[in-house]
């Protein structure tokens, strides 16, 4: 009798099927209904889904090349359908710089956002148009802003000490006495980049970047860094025109609270659209697979074993890249009275109310910067 292999991954795939958690059949079928092929179907979806609101919400892996490829492929047609701006998860200083240069010009940028993601963004923009905003503090390069806020004050002492403190590199344990320093230099010359105050960003960062040392103040410092992001989305809309597509990562676009209750960008996003009588269409990635790469660091993107949802889905899905209209199963799960769901049924209710669509990314691949 002929002996019968199976080979290590169709192994170790079969284990994960056996144990991930299933839900009752109704909702299963309320998936396989509603999923998209991202490279045909699933993209007209979410094209429509975005000429249909005014406020896209792309909640996204890290340091990646498949959601810089999304982009690529259905920015045009967005433009198209009105959205002007990207809203993203870098300081008004790096917007400036990304939209200052092109790819390979100017300094070196760290952070989120390469120069040909964004020169990718702006090609269908007239010249000139402001198209990235900047909603965030500066993750990563802090001493860039010290050192652009002391070149328009050059007779400032205070700025002039900044600079020799952080001339090496700026390491987070200094933020509390640079963020003195900041606040003592009040009467310099400030400047605008990507449309806001270069200064108030500055202190921005160092405040919350003094409060994230602490144990006892980081969730000051999270709070701290939320509220900035809307008030920077905010200043940014004012007296601008078109949609809007946010890019952040998938933890600041829910609809409600994350599990940390912290990130509600999403939320006031939601909530603000609504009392405006405008729609907002949220959607959020995550990878079952394959690799990352962010600061010069390459790590695991497997998220399956992170939540229920996430190893349900990609055990699911069809296609390399799998979108799930999650709406559909709101009705299904919440109708499943609280102490009879499951695990896997609270997490499934969770992650639907929290996003309208997800998208499966069975495998990723390092971004190169």
């Amino acid at each position: 009798m002929r002996r019968y292999f199976r080979p290590l991954w169709l192994c170790a795939a079969l284990a994960l099927q056996a144990q991930t958690p299933q839900p009752e059949p109704a909702i299963l079928q309320a998936l396989a209904a509603h999923e998209y092929n991202l490279a045909s179907d699933g993209r007209d979806f979410l094209l429509a889904e975005a000429r249909n609101s005014n406020y896209f919400l792309l909640g996204e892996l890290h340091g990646e090349n498949e959601i810089p490829a999304l982009l690529h492929a259905i920015w045009p047609a967005m433009w198209k359908d009105g959205y002007r701006h990207v809203a993203a998860e870098i300081s008004p200083w790096a917007a400036d710089q990304l939209q200052t240069f092109s790819a390979g010009k100017g300094p070196a940028i760290q952070g989120l956002w390469t120069r040909s993601q964004a020169d990718d963004v702006r090609s269908v923009a007239p010249h000139g148009a402001q198209v990235v905003w900047g909603c965030d503090m500066e993750e990563v390069q802090v001493e860039s802003l010290i050192r652009e806020l002391a070149r328009v004050n050059p007779a400032d002492p205070v700025l002039a000490q900044m600079v020799q403190l952080t001339k090496d590199k700026y390491v987070r344990a200094m933020a509390p006495a640079l963020l003195e320093m900041a606040r003592r230099a009040k009467d310099q010359k400030d400047e605008r980049l990507n449309g806001l105050s270069l200064r108030h960003s500055l202190l921005a960062t160092l405040n919350v970047e003094s409060n994230r040392i602490g144990p006892d103040t980081r969730m000051i410092a999270q709070n701290a860094r939320e509220l900035l992001m809307k008030q920077q989305l905010l200043a940014h809309m004012e007296g601008a025109t078109g949609k809007v597509l946010l890019r952040f990562g998938r933890n600041h676009l829910h609809r409600g609270y994350d599990a940390r209750g912290i990130s509600t960008l999403g939320n006031f996003v939601a909530e603000f659209a609504t009392a405006n009588g405008q729609k907002v269409f949220n959607v959020g990635a995550f990878a079952a697979g394959g690799k990352e790469t962010l600061l010069g660091n390459t790590f695991d993107a497997d998220e399956r074993t992170d939540e229920l949802t996430f190893a349900l889905l990609a055990d699911q899905a069809k296609y390399p890249a799998t979108l799930y209209d999650l709406r559909p199963l709101r009705s299904l799960l919440h109708r499943i009275p609280q102490e009879k769901r499951s695990a896997l049924e609270t997490n499934l209710i969770y992650w639907s109310d929290a996003y309208d669509a997800l998208l499966c990314y069975k495998v990723v691949t390092p971004l190169q910067f």
